[in-house]
């Protein structure tokens, strides 16, 4: 098996259809937007500034702020952004091996700040520099009646905001190097959108950054005129500490700022935006609106910007002529920020034609290779890893079909087929009228959204396929898959978001925004109605023997499926067995059903059914202990109960008596939802299905252990050869 690997930021860059950009700007923000930098713990962009302006001998202060100096004399012009962004500090190590943490800056963002990280990975910046994965625990789907119970438990608060990088205790996290004030942000990726848009978490806050890098890499040193300062400045979230001590010991004649403009509400394709701060002189900016204008490159001037204070300072020392550029931003302060790269490209230009630098010219991106994996052993990770990368919304499952088919020993794909409905099936063994028949499924589906409309301004109205938390979502980035390629969009978000805290709204409409402009234009990118959409998924390893991804559920029962064929010899089964991937589980176990009634007519109903599916577990602060205490790392789990079936009890003992003949650790228990399994029932069959426990089911990241999966493919063997 060879496996393509294409990262979401490669892959989607290929989307770009030849946009003309500028190479330096494209590249500075790609690297920018992907640094972690929670104001006042900078220094990992700090330190790919000084690196990738050495030339320039740039000075980094024991604050952070980095500055370059070039020339001599007047006029002294200062041109000066910030690097930080809002984000978390670890606050509290649990006993449990969860963290809590305080938010940066304390006094917050916006209302849905808290909420637009729950179940989202992040990562965890350690005092020695490594990045330590983890994910923001999120409520579970299945566990929770009513929307009542949800409100009470949602994390739109941070006394209910718990960090699970997959420790256990505290000792395991401070053995990964984690520890008490260690900065956290969101998992941080640029995507490409249509038109030459990109998003990413908070992408606002390192635009200034790449126009000055993009800048300073094509001025010559020594024709500057007077004296030029570029600042890089910290802590603006924190009451402009950087700036503060920066204006203190600069004394420029003239100041612009890069940064995003609070007040506008232009949207990307509105050119470079100018502004002015109020009580000053705007003479600056008219000058550069008029420089832009003569010079052909798109402007809009906009309000005044109230001027910068510090915390506990006031008002900061500025000269008399100061300006604000920037570039539009749509769903600011998010996690899916979105800017027009040719607008950074302008912002850098029209700076340069201040400082008397002609633009550069622009050229395409070149062509990029692809790298390919060499054969890797089918061990249970590596199979994972695989599966849990497909992408696969329920009724669009053929891509998951085939990789399954690649994950197979030779003899089981030899004999799989897939039937009418899209399931795959693998028959093994032979007919024993002594022996019980018996089927195993496992659904190859995963939640998502179908488009169901595009409006004129190119705008996308998506349906529902399955069930989740829509908070999990709304503001996030997601893919849509067409016949001929995949184009990033971003879950629209209420446009009172920044005022208002997240209300539920029962028949909301989920908007999908790409880029696009028109109709015309998102069908030139090959979307039409009918497309599936999902959400990123990127499989990550955690501490220990912890690992998360989107669609464990029920890729994790794939996999197990899967592993127990390499570990079946088929001469050697004395029963009829059937392994089952079935289709549309999350959309009403249609697969399931078809391939159940369909037994029946041919006479071939099963005697006993496992369904290999999730155990919704309890096993998160943030969920009752009631019920559906699986526990991660201690084993599989008979679903004995669930809201579709309950199991024998003399069948459950059955099976716990097999695992512990063969040392397989067994939990079983009580969650919630329904099973493929109970579709047999009516037929005749015994359904007893089996699981894993699962954190954060139905979010973008949901938490296993592999201890549990390798268990769950031991016992779905151990059962095909001995029930």
């Amino acid at each position: 098996m060879k496996r393509v690997l294409l990262g979401l930021v490669l892959s989607l860059a290929l989307s770009l259809s030849g946009a003309a950009q500028n190479p330096a700007t494209t590249d500075a923000l790609a690297k920018l937007a992907e640094l972690p930098g929670v104001s006042g713990y900078e220094e990992q962009v700090t330190a790919w500034l000084a690196e990738r302006l050495k030339d320039y001998n740039p000075r980094v202060d024991n604050l952070g702020n980095v500055t370059i100096t070039l020339g001599s004399g007047t006029p002294h012009r200062l041109l000066v952004t910030h690097l930080d962004e809002p984000g978390y500090v670890v606050s509290a190590i649990r006993e449990d091996g969860y963290l809590q943490v305080q938010r940066l800056p304390q006094r917050g963002v916006h209302p849905w700040f808290e909420l637009m990280h729950s179940a989202q990975p992040i990562q965890i910046l350690t005092r020695d520099g490594q990045l330590v994965p983890g994910v923001v625990a999120g409520l579970s789907v299945h566990l929770h009646r009513d929307r009542a119970s949800i409100v009470a438990n949602r994390t739109d608060d941070l006394e209910r905001i718990y960090i699970d990088v997959g420790a256990r205790s505290p000792e395991e996290l401070r053995a990964l190097g984690v520890d008490l004030l260690d900065p956290l942000t969101l998992e941080k990726h640029l995507c490409w959108l249509a038109n030459g848009e990109v998003t990413a978490p908070f992408l606002s806050d390192r635009v200034g950054a790449a126009a000055l890098v993009s800048l300073l890499e094509r001025i010559d040193p020594a024709r500057v005129e007077g004296t030029l300062t570029v600042a890089f400045v910290v802590r603006r979230y924190m009451g402009n500490q950087g700036l503060d001590r920066l204006l203190r010991q600069v004394e420029a004649d003239e100041v612009i700022f890069l940064q995003r403009l609070a007040k506008s509400d232009a949207q990307p394709g509105a050119g470079v935006l100018v502004a002015g701060f109020e009580g000053s002189e705007t003479d600056l900016a008219a000058a550069l609106w008029r420089l832009a204008r003569e010079n052909e490159i798109p402007v809009r001037p906009e309000l005044s910007e109230a001027a910068p204070r510090g915390r506990y300072t006031g008002r900061l020392p500025l000269p008399t002529r100061t300006a604000i550029v920037g570039v539009p931003v749509r769903f600011p302060q998010t996690p899916a920020e979105v800017i027009g790269v040719e607008e950074v490209a302008h912002l850098a230009d029209l700076l340069g034609l201040y400082l008397g630098i002609p633009p550069v010219k622009t050229s395409t991106f070149p062509p990029i290779e692809l790298v390919v994996d060499e054969p890797v052993p089918p061990t249970v990770e590596n199979i994972l890893a695989e599966l849990a990368e497909v992408y696969g919304v329920s009724g669009y499952e053929e891509p998951v079909v085939e990789e399954i088919k690649e994950l197979l020993p030779e003899w089981a794909r030899e004999w799989a087929t897939v039937d009418a409905r899209g399931n795959l099936i693998v028959p093994f063994g032979r007919e024993n009228p002594e022996k019980p028949r018996l089927v195993f499924v496992a659904h190859m589906d995963e939640i998502g959204w179908v488009v169901r409309e595009i409006r004129e301004d190119g705008r996308l109205v998506l349906a529902r396929r399955g069930g989740w938390l829509e908070e999990h979502f709304l503001g996030h980035p997601v893919l849509v898959h067409s016949e001929t390629s995949t184009t990033a969009a971003v879950i629209e978000l209420p446009q009172n978001y920044q005022t208002e805290p997240y209300r539920f709204v029962r028949g909301r409409e989920h908007i999908a925004y790409t880029g696009a402009r028109t109709r015309e234009e998102a069908e030139a990118r090959g979307i039409r109605v009918g497309d599936s959409v999902t959400v990123p998924k990127k499989y990550r390893r955690l501490a220990g023997t912890r690992v998360s991804a989107r669609s464990f559920d029920d890729r994790v029962g794939s996999t197990a499926l899967v592993a127990a064929l390499w570990a079946i010899d088929p001469a050697a089964i004395d029963r009829e067995v059937i392994f089952l991937w079935a289709v549309e589980e999350e959309i009403g176990l249609n697969g399931a059903e078809y391939f159940a009634a369909r037994s029946a007519e041919e006479g071939g109903t099963p005697d006993f059914v496992f369904a290999v599916d999730t155990f919704v577990s309890a096993d998160s602060p943030l969920e009752s202990p009631r019920y559906a205490r699986g526990i991660l790392g201690e084993g599989f789990v008979i679903r004995a109960v669930d809201h579709s079936n309950v199991a024998p009890r003399r069948w459950v003992a059955r099976v716990i008596e097999i695992a512990r003949q063969h040392d397989i650790p067994v939990q079983y228990g009580v969650t919630g939802g329904g099973n493929d399994g109970s579709a047999f029932v009516p037929y005749g069959a015994v359904d007893i299905p089996l699981g894993w426990p699962l954190r954060y089911s139905h979010s973008a990241a949901e938490v296993a252990d592999l201890t549990d999966v390798e268990a769950l493919a031991r016992i779905v063997a151990a059962l095909a050869k001995e029930f």
